[in-house]
């Protein structure tokens, strides 16, 4: 017997646990040796050692699993979900995707079709040396966002609505029109989100005879964060809102599926959740939460000096929101990113709601235009609504 379990201990060892081979001493013919062969003799007590096999044992495993969690989270730290990072926007029965060099428009309009188009992005010299600048970058996303995106807004809203021909093209008058509309915007946005709580919150404690610098930039954030769930949450309320939060959702359930490799279909784009960490969204939480830090290290200021220097920094918080957020995309699989991508993701629960599947037909339809005008395939057995062309006349930037 000793001999067939030593042959069969030696074929099914493992090298990670060696001390397989360190068997009772019965089975090694102590009790033999030590005069025990008769029946109902006394077998000696396994030596002490033999007490830690199953210790040993279980160390092991907790050892081989740390070492796996370790491995899995350097990895999921060291590589990005995906090389060519999709964004895009919802517009008025519409969508807009952005690539790295060319956008996707989808709108449905009256009659119920869904008309497309695409555009390249600006590609001047002082724009592809700033796309190369951190920080910088950001500033020059931020302002091409916004004018894309306020110029296909309107359009979009005039198609949807029926007050504009298929077949016109946008003219310098809608140019000028987005231009004013994006500065209107910025300004509106550095007002209401930023400037005013932070005014407001020197104020009040003072009138407190309140004097922290930890307790102004506090309430400040307090502030900015309410007033911008209520904003969000008092603009839903809206039926045309709705819609566009819906159609917000639809977007990103569409990037998820690229991303992720999935087929674009009503069935797999369902599957997905209607937030995204690079979202908008995610984008003024960042800002928010940045600017507290940003601004801190400025003290305590007058009202008009506060004016003065949240006018000046808000470029370089954005820019440098912008570079964080791009991280937290790009590694969003990584526990700390989720961590830290939390509070923008349940601010999404407001601005993004459940699409129908005639609006994931028309983010179908705007990521797959915008892949394929940037010489690239969606992945095969995806659905391809049926779309026309729209016509419009792209504006050139230096």
């Amino acid at each position: 017997m000793q001999h067939q379990v030593h042959r069969w201990l030696n074929a099914r060892r493992r090298d990670e646990d060696r001390s397989l081979l360190e068997l009772p001493p019965v089975l090694y013919g102590e009790a033999d040796l030590a005069g025990h062969r008769r029946s109902g003799g006394a077998i000696p007590e396994a030596p002490r050692a033999l007490a830690l096999i199953s210790v040993r044992r279980h160390c092991g495993v907790v050892v081989r699993r740390a070492s796996h969690l370790l491995a899995f989270a350097l990895a999921n730290l060291a590589a990005p979900a995906r090389s060519v990072a999709y964004g895009g926007q919802a517009l008025v029965d519409g969508i807009l995707m952005r690539g790295p060099a060319h956008i996707g428009v989808a709108i449905r309009v009256p009659d119920g079709s869904i008309l497309t188009t695409t555009e390249p992005l600006p590609n001047g010299v002082l724009r592809k040396r700033a796309a190369k600048l951190p920080i910088a970058r950001g500033v020059v996303i931020l302002v091409e966002t916004l004018v894309l995106g306020s110029r296909w807004l309107l359009r979009s809203a005039e198609l949807s609505s029926g007050q504009a021909s298929v077949s016109t093209p946008s003219s310098r008058g809608d140019r000028a029109l987005s231009a004013v509309t994006v500065v209107l915007t910025l300004v509106f946005v550095m007002a209401l989100f930023n400037i005013i709580p932070a005014v407001a919150a020197s104020l009040l404690l003072r009138a407190l005879s309140i004097d922290s610098l930890l307790a102004e930039r506090l309430m400040d954030g307090l502030l900015q964060i309410v007033i911008l769930i209520a904003y969000l949450s008092l603009a839903g309320r809206s039926r045309d809102i709705d819609r566009t939060y819906r159609y917000h959702g639809a977007e990103h359930r569409a990037i998820h599926a690229l991303e992720n490799g999935d087929t674009l279909t009503r069935a797999d784009l369902a599957r997905w959740p209607t937030a995204h960490p690079r979202c908008g969204t995610e984008f003024l939480v960042v800002v928010i939460l940045v600017s507290l830090v940003a601004f801190t290290t400025l003290g305590r200021l007058d009202p008009l000096a506060t004016v003065a220097s949240r006018i000046v920094g808000i470029p370089l918080v954005a820019g440098l929101s912008y570079e964080i957020l791009r991280l937290l995309g790009k590694y969003r699989t990584n526990p700390i990113a989720r961590a830290l991508a939390a509070p923008g993701l349940a601010v999404q629960r407001i601005t993004t709601r459940l699409p129908d599947d005639e609006m994931h037909d028309v983010a179908i339809a705007a990521l797959t235009v915008a892949v394929e005008a940037g010489g690239e395939s969606v992945p095969a057995g995806s659905e391809r609504p049926v779309w026309g062309a729209l016509q419009h006349e792209a504006a050139t930037h230096g």
